[in-house]
């Protein structure tokens, strides 16, 4: 066969794929692949999964072979998979769970407290002439000596008001699927782990004020302590939720255990 009469060949072929108003295929139409050569077909089409599916399809030209039913793009993006979804919550519950900034309410008093110590020492030291109602400093008393043991006191109470920082960054509490995990410390760390079938007390402690603050400690204690409490989490945000959580928790997992 000469080149001339297998160029023929191909050309007729091209041709005749043109004809076909539709590609016949058995298996499904691959929506990115296959066209139709007319608009009513791709547009039936459209309608068909349209009504199958629920999402909306729309009819592009192909400057090869027709018409092509594609996919809207904005129904891509606003539908989100299952598997992305319980990935997600997976992801929420077994997140850190930890202290919250409005339970070092008192550290920040401290902070502020002794800033302005180490800053106005001899303001301080008026307001407690003023108090006590010293009129004339004693000739004994030295006002420069004392001004400095103020402000050195301040910067003390600074450095003992920033102990939240660490409070903060080395408690931590993971919820688990099987158990909670407590970790203490951030170089040299306590792990305790209690397992849900071990459970046997799950309760919270709230002051008036940490009630208003929406906060509270979680007490978690296991079966083989003999009342004493293995995991305690201080300034924990909305503990009801935390207790119910846990108790849900505990069930699913007795729940499971029974069958």
């Amino acid at each position: 066969m000469d080149r001339f009469a297998l160029s023929d060949k191909v050309i007729k072929l091209h041709q005749a794929k043109k004809k076909v108003p539709m590609m016949q295929t058995n298996t499904l139409i691959n929506l990115k692949l296959k066209s139709f050569a007319r608009f009513d077909d791709a547009m039936a089409m459209s309608d068909l999964l349209n009504s199958e599916t629920g999402v909306e399809y729309t009819i592009v030209s192909d400057n090869h072979l027709g018409f092509t039913v594609k996919r809207n793009q904005e129904n891509k993006t606003n539908e989100q998979p299952k598997s992305a979804v319980s990935n997600n919550s997976d992801r929420h519950e077994k997140k850190a769970y930890r202290q919250s900034f409005r339970g070092f309410l008192e550290h920040f008093s401290e902070l502020i407290l002794g800033i302005f110590l180490a800053v106005s020492p001899y303001t301080v030291l008026g307001w407690i002439f003023s108090v006590f109602n010293i009129q004339v400093i004693p000739e004994w008393f030295n006002l420069s000596e004392a001004g400095k043991i103020v402000s050195v006191g301040g910067y003390v109470l600074i450095l003992y008001g920033l102990r939240f920082i660490y409070s903060y960054y080395a408690r931590k509490l993971f919820i688990e699927d099987e158990f909670v995990l407590s970790k203490k410390g951030i170089i040299a760390q306590d792990h305790i782990q209690i397992r849900y079938v071990d459970i046997k007390t799950v309760g919270i402690r709230q002051t008036i004020i940490e009630r208003l603050l929406g906060i509270g400690t979680l007490h978690l204690a296991s079966a083989g302590t003999n009342g004493e409490v293995d995991i305690i989490f201080d300034n924990l945000i909305n503990p009801s939720y935390m207790r119910s959580r846990v108790q849900q928790l505990i069930e699913k997992i007795q729940g499971n255990g029974r069958r």
